[in-house]
């Protein structure tokens, strides 16, 4: 459901442009967002294997998770530098670092591709729903494993089929009945790119990393609401998804979004849509 342009800073530009409009959404929704990835944002941490004072370079901060909670397990002689394409974001990161009084946290604006880190300066490198997205993830991981000391390990996290999470499959399989979008070249930057656990690993491995260890894991991503709040607020941060929901023929618009809310419908558990999701998980050493 993404396509890369020939030109990788065409694509790049691209990217910032659709996550810069949604960072004022994410916002919007942070608090509810945070307690509905909880368990995604613990796999990353728990991956990790963390120390008191180690230093962590987080890639795709977004607005805070999970570099967040990492900072929390460093403690206050650690460092977490927090990272992001789109300034936008990691504003809304700094401020919730602000706010949960997080000094140890750094933010710099970074391209995973080009780290402007020196070699050797991280004991981890994490990424949560990030690493499918870098165009060129080759290099991307060589710089990953440029910056971390000798020993170092990375955990990440990626999402794992589009079947078999409800987020995506309930949300967004309606609108592909009725829009046909361009197939997106092999190994194009997308959500499902890495939902193939043994592509994930082959990856990693590719760039000189050890003990390349993958795991799928299926866990609750409740959302605590009625489900036209839950659908305002997924369609509302959906970046990777704007041209789908853009390219719906307003006729078909009704019919959609009945079968949208019906599916949300069939999580629902009080006031609470209990979907789970389930996520490929990655740790390597250097």
């Amino acid at each position: 459901m993404s396509t890369r342009p020939n030109n990788p800073a065409e694509f790049k530009e691209t990217v910032r442009q659709e996550w810069a409009g949604a960072a004022p959404l994410w916002k919007k929704w942070n608090h509810k967002s945070v307690v509905q990835s909880h368990a995604a944002t613990q796999l990353v941490v728990q991956g990790a294997a963390l120390q008191p004072g180690m230093h962590v370079l987080d890639l795709a901060s977004g607005t805070g998770e999970p570099s967040l909670s990492l900072a929390k397990a460093v403690g206050s002689a650690g460092r977490v530098v927090a990272t992001d394409l789109v300034p936008e974001m990691l504003e809304a990161a700094r401020e919730n670092a602000r706010a949960q009084g997080l000094s140890q946290m750094e933010f710099q604006v970074a391209d995973a591709e080009h780290l402007p880190f020196q070699a050797g300066e991280f004991d981890r490198v994490t990424c949560r729903f990030g690493l499918m997205f870098f165009p060129d993830v080759h290099k991307a991981l060589g710089e990953i494993r440029r910056v971390l000391k000798p020993g170092g390990r990375v955990s990440f996290l990626v999402w794992g089929p589009l079947e078999e999470n409800p987020l995506f499959s309930v949300t967004f399989s309606p609108f592909l009945k009725h829009v046909q979008l361009p197939a997106p070249p092999p190994d194009a930057p997308g959500v499902f790119r890495f939902a193939d656990q043994g592509k994930l690993a082959a990856a990693i491995a590719a760039t000189g990393f050890r003990n390349v260890a993958t795991a799928k894991h299926t866990v609750p991503w409740p959302w605590k609401g009625t489900v036209e709040d839950a659908w305002q607020a997924i369609s509302e941060r959906a970046a990777p998804f704007k041209k789908l929901l853009a390219a719906l023929p307003p006729e078909k618009n009704p019919e959609v979004m009945r079968e949208v809310f019906a599916g949300l419908r069939r999580y629902q558990q009080g006031d609470t849509i209990a979907l789970t999701a389930t996520l490929n998980s990655a740790t390597a050493a250097v």
